[in-house]
């Protein structure tokens, strides 16, 4: 027990201690704090805390602010900062629980509110996040900041339509132009997902005004884009570059929109930049896919000089003469470069296709084998490693891809409240009509002459997608059930009983439109689904517009390239590996070829 004579010591220590720490001097007050850590006084083992958490000794900070609630567990403010200090070590389930005590203790404790909530929501767990922001809601009901707390939660939940309300609400209650600079951007976002565009706009112009911030600028230009006002959207990302001409980022943003607009700006901004090698490989960035592999080599050189330890530079180099079809310098670049930064699975593949362009799959594959120890899912190196073993005539490709078995059709059945998938695909293409641009592909995707829609279509609460996005999730799920267990196969051995999306969106071919021959890296499963198409798939001899399967994007020597091909008809949905090479053969017809597309990840 202290003592009487012990209070005015114990008094001047936690005064000594506080002033240093105010004064950012926390050595000092530690020392101030030392003699004292033996005692289970709650006042100095917070203090403690506090400066170790200045100190970034977070571990510390949290045995000391568990410790100060064991001697006083009705202290709301003990359990928040140990809370906060578990968050630091993100153990947020701990957190969480600090957090959830904090609030038992005090329940209208806001600040533990709000960190409880994004402990759950960075733990995952939306579902207990959102009743704990509802309940603070009910506490505290004109708290904005609870508010923009549900609105976050709802709009990551994907529940935008509900996530509009509270965000509007708070925004009624919020006067600082910071705040209202915030919640106008995220009720911006809100509508946006609900393709409420125009309104959306209004609300992102407004966040501007309050606050010049260049990510909303930039959501501004990509509204404009789907509102069809390329003029404005042009101006506005012209204004990005201008304002950090050594920013790579906008440059890639502006010029990736004007070449979908063919126009004649097109990577002129990049004349005007600082000669840097971030500058200058995101130029290369457009000449590599535009496959003008002398000009990529040039810039990608000119970084490298710039940067010499630069491993991207220097990979960018290796990649271009793989495109120059100089495969054997290409190998000696790749070695070089992991010699120097060790082994990674993005240049082993980078290297494996060295090797299978100079004609070596041996070597290819062997790369291809370390590339996975490395990453087991990487899709690339398994699409490379079945590239090589089909060269090399071994069978394990037929293991691997699994031609007549991988690749299934599926003839959906009409959605709720359609009686024939001619009317349910009617209205779907009707509404695509609307929602596609009607400016060229963006550069980096496989599509050729066409348009391609640029946010994820699954999930946006547009009625006619979910209504066949239902139907969809039942073909996946038969389509996942008929694997066969094998641990040691990369698709069967990923087989989970739920799955989510990596990406969903919708192409459209034009009169000789056509994809190139790709893979897909962010997915597990990937898809074709057919809404309107043109007459000459019926095609049977030419197999105009067919989606193919087997032949690699790589020039390489192989008989018989093209190992299935499956006509498309509106209302099949076609489910193959991610990693498998397809296409599709290009066609003529005045009517475009429609489909929605989607790759499948499994979550458990």
């Amino acid at each position: 027990m202290m003592t009487t004579q012990e209070k005015p010591a114990l008094l001047q220590a936690l005064g000594t201690a506080s002033q240093a720490l105010r004064m950012g001097d926390t050595g000092a007050a530690e020392q101030a704090l030392a003699a004292l850590l033996t005692q289970d006084d709650p006042r100095v083992l917070h203090l403690a805390g506090l400066v170790r958490m200045h100190q970034q000794r977070h571990e510390d900070a949290a045995g000391l602010f568990a410790r100060a609630r064991a001697t006083d567990p009705r202290a709301a403010l003990l359990a928040f900062s140990h809370g906060t200090a578990l968050r630091w070590l993100q153990r947020n389930e701990e957190a969480a629980r600090a957090f959830k005590a904090a609030i038992a203790l005090k329940p209208n404790y806001g600040e533990a509110y709000f960190e409880a909530v994004n402990a759950l929501q960075d733990m995952g767990d939306l579902k207990e996040a959102e009743t704990l922001a509802r309940q603070w809601l009910r506490v505290m009901p004109e708290n904005v900041r609870a508010r923009l707390s549900l609105g976050d939660l709802l709009l990551a939940a994907r529940r935008p339509d509900e996530a509009e309300m509270p965000l509007r609400e708070a925004l009624e209650g919020v006067a600082s132009a910071d705040g209202r600079g915030t919640l106008h951007q995220r009720l911006g976002l809100a509508l946006r997902r609900q393709h409420k565009n125009e309104e959306a706009l209004t609300h992102y112009e407004r966040a501007v005004a309050l606050d010049p911030d260049p990510v909303s600028e930039a959501i501004r230009v990509e509204i404009l884009q789907d509102l069809k006002r390329y003029d404005e959207a042009v101006q506005i990302s012209r204004g990005l570059v201008a304002r950090d001409p050594a920013n790579p980022q906008w440059h890639k943003f502006h010029n990736d929109l004007l070449y979908r607009l063919g126009h004649e700006d097109y990577l002129k901004s990049y004349d005007l930049a600082p000669k840097t090698a971030e500058i200058l490989m995101s130029k290369a960035y457009f000449l590599t896919h535009e496959k003008r592999g002398e000009e990529a080599l040039e810039v990608y050189r000119a970084a490298q000089a710039l940067a010499p330890d630069d491993k991207a530079a220097a990979t960018g180099v290796g990649n271009a003469l793989n495109l120059m079809k100089r495969p054997a310098e290409a190998l000696k670049v790749f070695g070089e470069v992991m010699a120097r930064f060790g082994e990674d699975a993005n240049l082993l593949s980078c290297a494996a296709e060295g090797a299978i362009l100079s004609g070596d799959p041996e070597r290819g594959a062997a790369l291809c084998e370390k590339s996975l120890t490395l990453a087991p899912h990487d899709q690339v190196a398994l699409a490379m490693r079945g590239t090589a073993w089909r060269m090399l005539g071994d069978e394990r490709d037929e293991a691997l891809n699994g031609y007549d078995t991988l690749i299934k059709a599926y003839d959906l059945e009409p959605p709720e409240g359609f009686s024939d998938m001619e009317s349910f695909n009617t209205e779907l293409n009707a509404w695509l009509d609307r929602v596609h641009p009607t400016t060229r592909e963006y550069l980096d995707q496989s599509l050729r002459n066409g348009s391609q829609t640029p946010d994820k279509l699954f999930g946006a609460g547009h009625l006619l997608v979910e209504k066949i996005q239902r139907r969809i999730r039942e073909a996946v799920g038969r389509y996942i059930g008929e694997m066969k267990p094998d641990q040691n196969h990369p698709l069967h051995s990923r087989r989970a009983r739920c799955f989510d999306y990596a990406g969903s969106w919708s192409s459209r071919l034009k009169d000789g439109g056509f994809h190139t021959n790709h893979i897909h890296p962010e997915g597990w499963i990937s898809s074709c689904y057919y809404v309107a198409l043109p007459k000459a798939v019926e095609d049977t001899q030419g197999r105009q517009g067919w989606i193919k399967f087997g032949e690699p994007a790589m020039e390489v020597d192989l008989k018989d390239p093209i190992r299935r091909a499956i006509q498309p008809r509106a209302g099949r949905l076609v489910l193959f590996p991610s990693y498998m090479w397809h296409g599709t053969v290009p066609f003529c017809d005045t009517h475009p070829r429609t489909t929605i597309a989607f790759d499948v990840i499994p979550t458990a």
